[in-house]
């Protein structure tokens, strides 16, 4: 996968760069210096990228921030150099059919794509910058016929995809993340998987430090993602992915974090309860990606094990992509995911948004409904492979539950 990706970005950065050689470079015959200059700067960052990634790869069997650090800023470098001139690119080429109809030469859709691509540019120094730091507190309200009376206003906060060891300063991001929860006043705190990006290596004392000082008056529970059960460990990391699931358990109880690994609890209120319970991440995604699982039901029975079907559910599951299992068992009429980040670039009107993330996942952001039982995916709220967010910010979800009876 890696290596069909590596190819397919040098091609397209290759073949851009030679549209623009021949468009730009030649046709406004520019002089030797010039054209050496840009054969230069065009093999120095396509080769970079090809080198990052390599080193984005072996940044996982690492315990030091700095390389995956120098990787994501290397990837993102390349894109915000390669992305604008694809699309002066792909907008300039409509000069061609143009200048056959008008019998002249057109100059117009260059100038377009010019103007086009500096725009581009602009939103992805953005991305990288208060895109990628400013937290979005979401709001949403979910009413059903099924919660108890008594927890009629029961207020729920979300986060989720933290990916600590890419943040550059980790410190100053969980103290936000921490105070943004505490402005909040939740009565239920949930972290919906992928804390970490590799392994528990990344969980140093100081961050756990911040981490526990999130409180709730119910608690703070958690489950795992994909990158929390130590799949992407590569390198010389003297460690298995099931010990660094396990040591990242442990961690999360040492801080007071509940996590919730298919099972579930009871939350009381005025005489009257709703359960709580936390999927674990599909074994079996690891090797067919999102195609439906052979374990979420055997998994969703474990976790809903003695609940009544009578009880308002909420259901933590890092991946949206299990929600049709979930609706299939009867349970979780809220369900809470991450693990999309909708790719970490969403376009937005209004009510209208699309991200590429539309493309690979059927659910991929904010709210969805079908006969009355809700899911939610959050965006997230750290990053991955490039270190940037256009359009989506870092979220953190506050949703409050209303009666409707």
């Amino acid at each position: 996968m890696l290596f069909t990706f590596i190819f397919a970005v040098s091609l397209v950065a290759l073949l851009t760069d030679c549209y623009i050689w021949r468009r730009v470079i030649v046709r406004r015959n520019f002089g030797k210096i010039w054209k050496r200059a840009y054969l230069i700067y065009a093999v120095v960052v396509d080769v970079a990228v090809l080198m990052a990634l390599f080193i984005y790869r072996d940044s996982y069997g690492s315990s030091n921030f700095t390389l995956i650090h120098v990787a994501m800023w290397m990837i993102g470098i390349f894109f915000m150099n390669t992305i604008p001139k694809l699309v002066f690119a792909v907008v300039s080429l409509l000069d061609y059919p143009l200048s056959h109809f008008t019998k002249r030469p057109s100059r117009l859709f260059g100038y377009a794509g010019t103007l086009l691509g500096l725009l581009v540019l602009g939103a992805m120094i953005w991305g990288a910058g208060p895109g990628r730091t400013c937290i979005e507190v979401r709001k949403v309200e979910i009413t059903s016929n099924r919660l108890p009376a008594s927890f009629d206003g029961f207020r729920i906060v979300q986060f989720s995809d933290v990916h600590i060891s890419t943040m550059m300063h980790p410190q100053k991001m969980l103290r936000n993340l921490v105070d943004t929860i505490h402005a909040l006043a939740p009565d239920l705190v949930v972290e919906t998987g992928d804390l970490v990006n590799a392994h528990a290596g990344e969980l140093h004392p100081d961050l756990l430090h911040i981490l526990s000082e999130i409180q709730s008056s119910e608690g703070v529970y958690a489950v795992v993602g994909n990158h929390d059960l130590g799949w992407y460990i590569h390198g010389t990391l003297q460690i298995s992915p099931a010990e660094s699931s396990k040591m990242i358990l442990t961690r999360m109880r040492e801080i007071g974090w509940k996590p919730l690994v298919n099972e579930s609890l009871l939350i009381w209120r005025g005489g009257a309860a709703i359960s709580l319970a936390g999927l674990a991440y599909p074994a079996d995604f690891r090797r067919n990606y999102h195609s439906r699982s052979n374990h979420v039901k055997e998994d969703l029975q474990k976790a809903c094990a003695g609940l009544p079907d009578t009880l308002f559910t909420v259901m933590l599951s890092h991946t949206p992509a299990v929600w049709d299992d979930i609706l299939e068992t009867g349970y979780g009429d809220l369900t809470l995911s991450g693990h999309v980040h909708s790719m970490q670039i969403k376009f937005r009107a209004g009510r209208w948004a699309w991200s590429p993330a539309k493309l690979l996942f059927p659910r991929w952001s904010g709210l969805y409904e079908e006969n009355g039982r809700y899911l939610y995916v959050n965006d997230g709220f750290g990053h991955v492979m490039f270190p940037m967010r256009i359009g989506t910010r870092p979220e953190i979800t506050l949703i409050t539950l209303h009666a409707s009876n």
